[in-house]
């Protein structure tokens, strides 16, 4: 290990559950747990004290709890804070209050810590403490900006296709750093004449309340879209969680949800399936690739370079975690590698070019 390590500080009321971040986390090189907090009362003094990268910050806890303590800390300017929520409706609820005031992502553990998938969690929470970690980092001034390096990337010509109008539908995939990427990706959209649809890898406890989130940070129409469901021009549709689905074109032309067979994968929303679907529905569909763990998204849209459909993809180096981009940039599906901004630039741009 060279360079300084990440700080973290781990903040939950349970003491089992403290112990198991902890041994989650030091396998890591890179990490360094520095401090430990029972409440966000403490978790507010450590962070002042300690000043680490990162919060790994629990919900419910006595005195002061999570969503107190993150309000407290991003009025400081303090360090990122990941909550650490349950896959429960109260925990989905309050994760998303935790978002809204100023938490940057969330990970979810089962309420027993012992059911749940632990390889799972120690996964997710590894790559963002290491995400926002490096952030804080380049903030702080402690390591150069711009890290990870953007990699030079041998991508096939673009393949936008000449059709007399705009995209008809959007398709998005996106995982671990979604929230984030997904509140800059549509605070810089323009209107939409057209559908947009997402495939958010969340539980099914928490899209409801992600997509009421969208839309009164954004000010526009966002909801959360299941069987059966219509797709409006002009409305972002969160695909509901812990399941897949598809895109069908109605008799009227217009586009509706419907529920698929699960794929198999660890992944749902499957982008995959989503993408497929609107490549065969859609007579001139975008779909775009952002942040997230795995390669999900990457065999979907080969269907659209098959039909030569533009795949715009988040340049890896602004991700949390660059799987997802990097899976669809080596399989050759990748249109065009921006930044999440340049994304929506260029959705702007295909609207006001039909």
């Amino acid at each position: 290990m060279t360079g300084p390590r990440i700080r973290l500080l781990v903040v939950d009321d349970s003491n089992f559950v403290r112990i198991a971040l902890r041994k989650m986390l030091e396998r890591a090189s890179d990490i360094e747990i520095v401090g430990e907090a029972r409440n966000g009362a403490e978790a507010l003094r450590l962070s002042r004290k300690l000043k680490p990268h990162v919060v790994a910050m629990d919900l419910n806890m006595p005195i002061m709890d999570g969503i107190e303590a993150v309000q407290a800390i991003a009025a400081e300017k303090g360090p990122p804070c990941i909550m650490v929520s349950n896959e429960t409706s109260e925990g989905a609820a309050a994760t998303i209050r935790a978002l809204e005031t100023g938490a940057v992502d969330f990970v979810c553990k089962n309420s027993s810590f012992i059911t749940f998938d632990m390889a799972s969690i120690e996964r997710q929470l590894t790559e963002k403490v290491r995400h926002w970690g490096r952030w804080r980092m380049a903030l702080t001034g402690e390591i150069a900006p711009g890290l990870p390096p953007t990699p030079v990337l041998d991508l096939p010509a673009p393949r936008f296709v000449a059709r007399g109008h705009g995209p008809d539908l959007i398709v998005v995939g996106v995982s671990t750093g979604g929230p984030v990427a997904l509140a800059e990706l549509l605070g810089t959209l323009g209107p939409l004449p057209c559908p947009l649809v997402v495939a958010q890898h969340m539980p099914a406890s928490f899209t409801a309340g992600f997509a009421v989130f969208l839309a009164r940070s954004l000010g526009r129409p966002v909801v959360e879209g299941g069987d059966k469901a219509a797709l409006d021009p002009g409305t972002v549709t969160i695909l509901r969680g812990g399941a897949d689905w598809i895109v069908r074109r109605l008799p009227s032309g217009r586009f509706s949800l419907h529920a698929a067979d699960p794929a198999e994968t660890i992944y749902h929303p499957s982008a995959d399936r989503l993408f497929r679907s609107a490549a065969e529905a859609a007579e001139s569909p975008v779909a775009v690739v952002l942040t997230g763990m795995g390669e999900d998204g990457s065999t979907g849209a080969a269907a659209f370079a098959e039909r030569r459909f533009p795949v715009l993809v988040q340049d890896p180096a602004t991700c949390a975690v660059d799987g997802m981009p990097r899976a669809a940039i080596r399989t050759g599906v990748a249109t065009e590698v921006l930044p999440v901004a340049g994304i929506a630039r260029k959705l702007n741009a295909l609207f006001t070019f039909a």
